[in-house]
């Protein structure tokens, strides 16, 4: 997905990031397609519009799905960055919850994004613990001193 402005030039990543502020503040959107007359859009395609328009104008990929849709293991696995057995353990030990509609199993989406966001903030915690254990420790100091002395050396 591209989003070109009327003007044909691709906006850069700030305008974007403004265009979807103002749009978060409630301001009535319509939908102008060629000579058609305008549609008022309703506030929630507003917010999700705007949320699209700033995740692009990051320069990351969007993906809209229903809010209800159901993942098999593979599509879970390929989310979350691991093997599809790893799911299913994950899903055995009830980790993960899913259900059975047929033979192969079947987990929302919004589980799997629960999940993601859960583990990377332990392992936000965990990295910021580990610094902070290393600052006391006199260590990371130690690291930063010898990664500057070399970078002096090499300049």
């Amino acid at each position: 997905m591209t989003v070109v402005p009327m003007g044909g030039a691709v906006p850069d990543a700030a305008e974007l990031r403004r265009f979807a502020r103002r749009a978060l503040r409630g301001r009535r959107l319509r939908l102008v397609v060629d000579d058609e007359a305008p549609v008022d859009m309703p506030q929630a395609v507003g917010e999700a519009l705007a949320e699209v328009v700033a995740i692009l104008g990051e320069g990351r990929p969007v993906l809209v799905v229903p809010q209800n849709t159901q993942l098999t293991t593979g599509e879970a696995a390929q989310l979350l960055g691991v093997s599809r057995p790893t799911v299913v353990k994950l899903m055995e030990d009830g980790v993960l919850p899913f259900s059975r509609p047929n033979s192969s199993r079947r987990i929302a989406l919004h589980d799997v994004l629960a999940y993601k966001e859960q583990r990377s903030r332990q392992r936000r915690e965990a990295l910021d613990e580990m610094t902070a254990e290393a600052v006391d420790m006199g260590v990371y100091d130690q690291a930063i001193g010898k990664a500057r002395g070399s970078d002096d050396a090499a300049a």
